[in-house]
């Protein structure tokens, strides 16, 4: 009795698609998205002030559910080893440079752009 599937037992089958590649994504008439357009798509840099977000830490306090404003805002105010263990969990994944795949974590360094970006505009 052998539990574990082998290729065979899949024989005749249609693989899924992997949904976690850019290139899985197709247009609405069926036809695959070019590469370039997905790069066009959502970044750290164009994440809109308004969209939900929650910002968690890893030491288990209580996570800030909000904008990526607010979450950005308290980063801001966040002493540095509370930076360090800071991250935001999104609810539009968004792209990284360089790879294929979307995230839904920012990472402190992420989190830092978009502090930044915060400030520079309420300097203007």
């Amino acid at each position: 009795m052998n539990d574990i599937p082998t290729d065979k037992d899949h024989e005749g089958e249609t693989p899924k698609p992997d949904y976690t590649s850019v290139e899985a994504y197709v247009s609405g008439d069926g036809t695959p998205m070019p590469p370039e357009a997905s790069h066009q798509q959502a970044t750290v840099d164009t994440i809109p002030w308004d969209q939900a977000a929650t910002m968690i830490d890893l030491e288990g306090r209580t996570p800030i559910i909000g904008s990526i404003r607010e979450c950005a805002l308290h980063f801001s105010l966040y002493k540095p080893h509370a930076r360090e263990q800071a991250r935001i969990v999104l609810t539009k994944p968004v792209h990284r440079e360089g790879r294929k795949t979307r995230t839904w974590i920012l990472e402190p360094f992420e989190i830092a752009v978009l502090a930044q970006r915060l400030a520079d505009e309420k300097k203007e």
